[in-house]
């Protein structure tokens, strides 16, 4: 275990991005801490910010306060990154829920480590635990369910809930309810006992394990236009976060930008004063 541990050592960097916190890590040595911690029966949360969780942080004081529960907080959101290039020369990657989750699983796997998925339709949960059952064969997938909004509401279902978790002390827990829902869940299940194992807020990642909706072709993540692919194949639901609500992140990423060149003009004037 030791040798596991001291490959797991990388070093975080802390951003400010207009008031919220992140962090620029490296998806591989991560993905090995946050097993080394589980193997360890330790308790975190792993959020991936993008730009509706950047929003809704920002005018929201309960959301803040979920998001402080999280140990980790990964850059999903290429508009996120951006900002973040912008106002910090450190931040290095984007890395994606659906891209952590399969590097963890994966790692999971050859420890043997168990995982749980909650969220989703039915139909996306069932898909998405055969999938990884035939990619990963001996992969134990101990639990899964598809929590209504009532039942996530319900002391009696969330003690369940809580019940099921509690058998397996390690773990990794998908929570794919979309947010403020699965921050508010964890924070929940929290209260009731004290957690263990890797609890992953990674919303809409079931659908894609499930093969229900389709990633964007690599070159098309590397320019930022997932976000475009994705609304193609779900217009009806999409529209509003990515037309409507997204309007109000421009400010930022205006003010950023402005920050930006205001920071290469005085770096550039002091070296022509020396």
């Amino acid at each position: 275990m030791i040798p596991y541990v001291l490959e797991c050592i990388i070093i975080v960097m802390k951003i400010d991005i207009f008031g919220m916190w992140i962090q620029s890590h490296d998806i591989s040595a991560t993905a090995k801490e946050v097993i080394s911690q589980v193997s360890e029966g330790k308790n975190l949360m792993v959020v991936t910010p993008n730009v509706d969780h950047f929003l809704r942080w920002q005018k929201n004081a309960g959301f803040r306060k979920l998001y402080e529960l999280a140990d980790y907080r990964l850059i999903d959101g290429m508009p996120i990154l951006w900002l973040a290039r912008l106002l910090n020369k450190g931040a290095s990657e984007r890395i994606t829920g659906v891209d952590f989750s399969l590097r963890l699983i994966a790692e999971a796997h050859k420890l043997q480590i168990p995982i749980a998925l909650i969220g989703g339709s039915e139909t996306a949960s069932l898909l998405a635990k055969n999938n990884l059952e035939k990619a990963y064969p001996s992969l134990d997938i101990f639990y899964s369910a598809t929590p209504s909004a009532s039942e996530l509401a319900n002391p009696v279902y969330l003690a369940k809930l809580s019940n099921e978790l509690a058998g397996r002390e390690q773990k990794i827990v998908l929570l794919c309810l979309g947010s403020p829902k699965q921050e508010q869940l964890y924070c929940d299940l929290n209260s009731i006992s004290p957690l263990t194992g890797a609890y992953l807020c990674v919303g809409g990642t079931i659908d894609f394990l499930a093969k229900l909706v389709k990633r964007a072709p690599g070159f098309i993540q590397k320019f930022g236009f997932e976000w475009f692919y994705r609304f193609m194949q779900e217009p009806a639901r999409l529209f509003r976060r990515y037309f409507v609500s997204s309007i109000f992140f421009l400010p930022f990423l205006v003010k950023a930008i402005f920050q930006s060149s205001s920071i290469k003009f005085r770096l550039a004037k002091n070296k022509c004063i020396k």
